[in-house]
């Protein structure tokens, strides 16, 4: 069987580049204002995680819910002052538009979709302590970038970046470094019928138990209280040179779980899937017709050879 096209690829050298030297990311999410008395109590009641809390300044990473518990997508909220930002995938502005509508009362907080004069970047390998006109978010907990920049003028800002030490880097460096942390991607790791415990949101901060109601609440609680997910988000990594030829993850004849984001990182692959809980760390799968061993994200890739 052929090997399945990777989700992305990168060589050893930009793997070195990407751990090692300062990133500028552009990033494609839908962006929403969120403004008025009521905003942060409101969003309190949709995110999975706590928004009072933490200070202005803060990137907060949650999920919103369906009342069933289900994720209708990931998001970062950004503190800013007595309001915040919402970012989502671009795929679901159009889901948030609605969502907000529901479930913000106008008279507590006015939402305003500002995605088409917003732009995002993630910024890695530091944060621009020099440049306090720029509009930076620092994340709350561990985060697949360093910081969160908005801009209203893109290249202006990433100009002035650029002046400091950081580089352009490729869009799909984002979902590299989501990748490499075991960080869930909707479309990929996170469809319809996902649950926050799922895909890592416990072991990624996404989700508190201790913040009061949200929507989607009783189910997360009642999981994480009174049972567990039948499967869990592992990472799989192949021997230099292997390839996985399907998406389907087997444990002898059984079936075992699924392949979700593939990237060949020099001569290795390595993968996202979604396994039955009893697959540990450390047990070989087959995908197809190679095998690779179950680990527990972030992948340790060692150091890569840079000829």
């Amino acid at each position: 069987m052929p090997a399945l096209s990777p989700h992305m690829s990168l060589t050893e050298a930009e793997l070195v580049a990407l751990r090692a030297t300062r990133q500028l990311i552009p990033v494609a999410d839908a962006v929403f204002r969120v403004d008025g008395p009521g905003a942060i109590d409101c969003l309190q009641g949709l995110l999975t995680n706590d928004v009072v809390k933490p200070a202005s300044g803060t990137a907060i990473w949650g999920a919103f819910l369906t009342p069933k518990g289900m994720i209708i997508t990931d998001a970062w909220v950004l503190r800013d002052g007595a309001g915040a930002w919402v970012l989502v995938p671009a795929a679901m502005r159009s889901a948030m538009q609605q969502l907000f509508a529901r479930t913000i009362p106008p008279r507590l907080a006015k939402v305003t979709d500002r995605s088409d004069d917003t732009r995002v970047r993630w910024l890695s390998g530091g944060v621009p302590t020099a440049l306090p006109d720029i509009s930076r978010f620092d994340p709350h907990g561990i985060a697949p970038f360093s910081a969160i920049v908005l801009t209203h003028d893109s290249a202006l800002t990433d100009g002035r970046l650029m002046e400091h030490g950081w580089k352009t880097a490729p869009a799909e460096y984002a979902d590299l470094s989501k990748l490499l942390l075991g960080w869930p991607t909707l479309g990929r790791e996170i469809d319809e019928r996902t649950l926050p415990q799922e895909v890592r949101f416990d072991e990624l901060g996404g989700v508190r138990y201790d913040k009061g109601c949200y929507t989607g609440q009783e189910t997360v609680a009642r999981l994480h209280f009174r049972g567990h997910t039948n499967r869990v988000l592992r990472g799989i990594c192949w021997a230099p040179g292997d390839r996985p030829t399907d998406t389907a993850v087997g444990d002898g004849e059984k079936s075992v779980g699924t392949l979700r984001t593939i990237a060949q990182i020099g001569d290795r692959s390595v993968a996202l899937a979604t396994i039955r809980r009893e697959i540990g760390v450390g047990d070989m799968v087959r995908a197809g017709d190679s095998e690779g061993v179950v680990v527990e994200p972030p992948f340790d890739l060692g150091e890569p050879a840079v000829a």
